[in-house]
């Protein structure tokens, strides 16, 4: 890089409410604004509507500064300039745009060509040069007496650079931009510049309609986010009770303080946090050990990297854990088919159902650096390969870090290449359909959470009030005013309906219309404790699973919800063994009919399939109503009832002799008839199991 000078023009860009300002204009009809300059080795004049620059150097190359005026940090620009060399002592000699200079000339950008069509783009920072763009022969550079037209855009965060309106550079990274503007030559050439135009616009950023400027966000206490070391990666349960995060340089980590280790917080009684605690072996090892998304059950972590056997560590990837009777097993790597990551990062988010994986890739079919994918869970448990989310969500910059929200349609995540304050700000985007490309628009967080420095990172509890964001090697707490969806969080203990011992078992929930499995948990194996996050819009069904158990079938209609709700639901699994009776809780009939509903089908092909595996069972189905009505029509409709159960499992194959139903109307109440509850109780069929 040789030393060089350079002429160059300072611009104040004036803010105004205009939605374009043409700021500076030169076509150099005469030299209103005295560029005329002449010294021994360099002359600068007008001549016939041209800027004419000399250097009559043997070395290095001149500047001349002439300040207007600038705001560019708060304000959006275009910045023009049309140059052509006229003389030089060599093809390679170098001129071109100094754009974005400070006054101290510690910092500027460059956009340099050579007569024999050559690029190069770089920046100079405190005397470290970054060549963003090396040297490149390119068709669309005009050589010598050829005019080359130089546009820097500058709108937020991102700056696209053109020559002769082709597109030689673009960047999200760039966050600070000085007041100055010029013209770099070498020695021994000449060049004239024909016209320099800056125009300003106001500095326009997408942000969220619910934006509150005067919002607080607040750092956690010490005991979370410590003076002596680094706390990042925040993930918060889905009761929000519980806080990973990742802590760095801390000599209590397994690994040592230059490795990461796993640290959690419960909140006591009161709804605060409690100190960080290390999670210990086997998630925390001697490599880097990190959270990525904690199950609604609270049961299963997504992890990042990978482990061997012996719980040591493996390399790079992503694993899963699921809690044992002993604690957490060594987690397990995930298989993603297809999978293909060219950058040395990666991100990864595993969602509230559990069977979406969201990550952030640089893959061969991108739109730019990194872009957000998405894979589903198969039926072998591997991921299939990983889908684009699109060019509504991906740029051609680095998206990073999704954080889906427990409505499974709210996305967040961060991005350099949308318009934003810093190089990473934080996004918000909804899911419009099931394809899981079809976006709506992302919009910034606005700059209460994002700043002129890097948020990587947010996550949320399910009822969504709170947002948790690591940012300068802390954690911060702000409201969030991004409206999700409304989800219920439902949360209970599984257990076995004879003995009443708690379980660990597999938790099931679909859609009770479609029969369509929407999503899984598991129930802690100590306290047979489970959750589940239902977002509104369905009626589902939902029940545990155990070899040797009937389940009892759960449902919960959630089509009209309008705001975050906890409910608990026990879940119970009935032993298959002689004399039991189990409740059908999903068989639908319309009032006052016999006719099954389709939502019934799914409880009943459960059945099917227990008396299909179970080749031995002789069951009797079992109707009964409530008090309304006479006691001989209801007789008459819970026989009807039990029969057409029945008659349904014979149209699947089973054999009549295996059956038999019987109505028993108003004689075996469960419950009052004084409330409507307790009349959805009596009004039930059951079946019980006469014989193995």
């Amino acid at each position: 890089m040789k030393n060089f000078y350079s002429f160059l023009l300072g611009l104040f860009i004036v803010s105004t409410a205009a939605a374009q300002n043409v700021v500076f204009h030169d076509t150099f009809d005469d030299d209103k604004n005295n560029w005329t300059t002449t010294k021994d080795d360099y002359a600068s004049y007008i001549k016939k509507g041209e800027l004419i620059i000399e250097n009559k150097s043997t070395n290095g190359a001149k500047w001349h500064l002439y300040k207007l005026g600038i705001n560019s940090d708060e304000v959006d620009f275009d910045i023009e300039a049309s140059i052509k060399v006229l003389s030089a002592s060599k093809d390679t000699d170098t001129y071109g745009l100094v754009w974005s200079g400070y006054n101290d000339n510690s910092y500027y950008n460059v956009v340099r060509l050579t007569p024999d069509k050559q690029v190069q783009l770089y920046q100079y920072q405190k005397d470290k040069f970054d060549y963003y763009r090396p040297w490149s022969k390119e068709k669309y550079i005009n050589g010598y007496k050829k005019t080359n037209r130089i546009k820097v855009v500058k709108r937020a965060n991102i700056t696209r650079i053109y020559i002769n309106d082709n597109l030689v550079h673009q960047t999200g990274q760039n966050f600070y931009f000085g007041n100055k503007i010029g013209f770099i030559l070498d020695a021994k050439m000449t060049i004239a510049i024909e016209e320099v135009k800056v125009t300003e616009f106001p500095k326009k950023i997408r942000v969220v309609d619910s934006y509150n400027p005067n919002l607080k966000i607040e750092k956690l206490p010490e005991i979370i986010s410590s003076k002596e070391y680094e706390e990042t990666n925040p993930v918060v349960s889905a009761d929000g009770t519980i806080l990973y995060v990742d802590r760095k340089y801390c000599d209590l980590n397994i690994g040592g303080a230059e490795k990461d280790d796993i640290w959690y917080s419960v909140k006591d009684v009161n709804g605060n946090w409690t100190p960080l605690k290390n999670i210990g072996r086997p998630l925390n090892n001697e490599g880097h050990n990190f959270v990525i998304s904690s199950s609604p059950d609270n049961n299963t972590l997504l992890i990042g990297n990978t482990y061997k056997p012996d719980g040591s560590s493996k390399g790079s990837g992503v694993s899963i854990s699921n809690r044992t009777i002993d604690g957490w097993e060594i987690p397990k790597e995930m298989v993603i088919k297809n999978y293909e990551n060219k950058s040395k990062f990666v991100a990864y988010f595993l969602t509230s159902d559990n069977k979406h994986l969201l990550m952030s890739l640089e893959r061969s079919e991108g739109y730019g650096l990194k872009d957000l994918y998405v894979s589903f869970r198969e039926n072998d448990n591997t991921w299939s390969t990983p889908k684009n989310l699109g060019n509504v969500i991906n740029t051609f910059e680095e998206d990073v870090n999704p954080f889906l929200a427990s409505d499974g349609k709210t996305l967040y995540f961060a991005s350099r290449g949308h318009e934003g304050y810093g190089g990473y700000d934080l996004f918000v985007s909804k899911r419009l359909d099931d394809t899981w490309t079809n976006w709506s628009i992302p919009e910034n967080l606005g700059n209460v959470i994002n700043t002129p420095g890097t948020e990587l990172s947010i996550f949320l509890a399910a009822k969504g009030d709170k947002a948790y964001i690591s940012r300068s090697k802390d954690i911060w707490e702000v409201t969030n005013t991004v409206k999700q969806d409304p989800v219920v969080l439902v949360k209970g203990k599984v257990y076995d309906a004879k003995t009443k011992q708690v379980l660990s078992a597999p938790i099931v929930y679909n859609n009770l219309k479609t029969n369509k499995e929407l999503g899984t948990a598991i129930s802690d194996p100590k306290t047979g404790s489970y959750s589940i996050v239902l977002p509104y819009g369905n009626l589902y069904s939902f029940m545990a699973e155990k070899s040797g158990y009937y389940a009892v079938t759960e449902n919960v209609d959630v089509t009209n919800l309008t705001e975050y709700k906890e409910i608990n639901v026990d879940l119970y699994l009935n032993p298959i063994e002689k004399g039991q009776t189990i409740r059908l809780n999903n068989i639908f009939f319309e009032s006052g009919k016999f006719d099954l509903l389709s939502e019934s089908f799914a409880e009943l092909d459960k059945l099917f399939n227990i008396l299909k595996e179970n080749k031995k069972l002789q069951i009797e189905i079992a109707g009964h109503t409530d008090a309304v009505g006479s006691d001989s029509s209801n007789m008459t409709l819970s026989n009807n009832r039990a029969n057409s159960v029945m008659n349904y499992l014979i149209a699947k194959g089973i054999d009549k002799s295996r059956l038999s139903a019987k109505g028993y109307g108003e004689t075996k109440f469960i419950a009052t008839n004084d409330t409507e509850e307790g009349k959805q109780l009596n009004r039930r069929v059951e079946f019980s199991i006469l014989d193995l």
